[in-house]
């Protein structure tokens, strides 16, 4: 289906499709059956990604419906979809029926956004689909909710970061990945390296290249500023598109143009058979080691990442991007922010004060934990399901 996108799937490829759809609709409906399931919530049956579970979804809904069969009700946790995303614009004719069919389709009962852009941008799908079925726009502008990603609080207050929890897992990240050695082959001391986080999967949109190119520049004025020579720079998330190779030569070409300046460009991924470190692990362990994040994202659909650094006790230096300004922005969460893809003097200054000045970070990441405990608490998005299990439903 991703494959064929824009040029449409005529023939064979229409068959083997097809084929796949009869078989997922068959295994959805004997799960739904054996386990007698009540509420269906569905993640990303509006995104591409997954077309064949989606539209198998879909015809499961509309073949119940046709023979008056009992079936659950259909939440969408809508968190991308092909309206968000350059790359799903303008499908093959024969691609589009099958988005409007069922990627998410009419089927869908109640709608949780993850932020409030999404559903400005779902309006004009919607209309397409109120065609088919006559009042689902009606219906669904009553059956539909933004719900903010939420967190836990990973330490209690700033204290928490010169305690000894969590000390194991510092101790592990340090002698899995090779730290002493490394930086004795470079002669450095551990408080000569700066520990940067980039708490993101391995994508082209996710600006790790900028995120390069601002360390380097920050690593400039810390050399003037304080005996910090070197920046440990380590991306957690796996590679997800072709920008790897691409952020090995970046660093390698940086690193020429700045002789002076050491960045470690380390991938967590290629170290995932000899540690047992975990994804959720580097945020607390950055955050001890007194290091900061980068996060340059062009476009997310919320930040949970984000969020996850913030309640780790890490301070990020972060893009502002669209979902940033309209729903995170006016928290006033304390981070360094940038308006444009531009390495300014203010930035590198503020980061400059947020690694080196120790009372102005505690009270930078005191103030984080305060908000995030009072607005991302899980028991928000707990009443927000709630109201969607109990709203009448759409269809039987």
């Amino acid at each position: 289906m991703l494959r064929h996108y824009h040029k449409g799937c005529g023939g064979p490829r229409s068959e083997k499709i097809e084929g796949a759809l009869e078989r997922a609709k068959k295994d959805i409906g004997d799960f739904i059956e054996k386990n007698k399931i009540d509420i269906m919530i569905v993640h990303n049956s509006s995104h591409p990604i997954n077309f064949i579970s989606s539209i198998a979804l879909s015809r499961y809904y509309r073949n119940s419906s046709r023979m008056g069969k009992r079936t659950p009700k259909y939440i969408l946790w809508w968190h991308d979809s092909h309206l968000e995303r350059k790359s799903f614009q303008n499908p093959a004719n024969d691609i589009e029926q099958y988005l409007l069919e069922g990627v998410p389709g009419r089927y869908v009962e109640y709608i949780i956004f993850i932020n409030s852009l999404q559903l400005e941008r779902a309006k004009k799908y919607f209309a397409r689909l109120n065609r088919l079925k006559p009042d689902f726009l009606n219906k669904i502008s009553l059956n539909r909710n933004v719900v903010y990603n939420t967190t836990d609080i990973f330490i209690k207050s700033f204290n928490a970061l010169k305690s000894k929890d969590f000390n194991g897992k510092v101790t592990q990240f340090i002698h899995d990945f090779k730290i002493k050695e490394l930086l004795k082959e470079h002669r450095l001391r551990f408080p000569e390296v700066l520990f940067c986080l980039q708490h993101t999967r391995i994508l082209d949109r996710k600006r790790i290249d900028f995120a390069l190119r601002y360390c380097y520049e920050l690593l400039c004025k810390l050399k003037r500023k304080k005996d910090i020579h070197a920046i440990y720079f380590l991306v957690s998330g796996q590679h997800a598109d072709n920008s790897k190779k691409k952020l090995i030569k970046l660093n390698q070409k940086l690193s020429k143009i700045y002789p002076e300046c050491k960045i470690f460009l380390v991938f967590a991924e290629d170290y995932y058979d000899k540690t047992i470190i975990i994804f959720e692990d580097y945020p607390k362990i950055f955050a001890k080691l007194k290091g900061f994040s980068t996060f340059f994202s062009e476009v997310e659909g919320f930040g949970n990442n984000l969020l996850e650094v913030l309640a780790s006790g890490l301070i990020p230096v972060i893009y502002k991007y669209p979902v940033f300004r309209k729903d995170i922005e006016k928290y006033r969460l304390n981070m360094v922010t940038l308006n444009k893809y531009e390495i300014d003097e203010a930035s590198l200054l503020k980061t400059v004060e947020v690694v080196t000045n120790t009372k102005k970070r505690r009270m930078m990441i005191e103030g984080n934990l305060k908000i995030l405990k009072k607005n991302f608490p899980h028991r928000i998005m707990a009443f927000r399901l709630r109201q969607a299990f109990t709203k009448k439903r759409m269809h039987g």
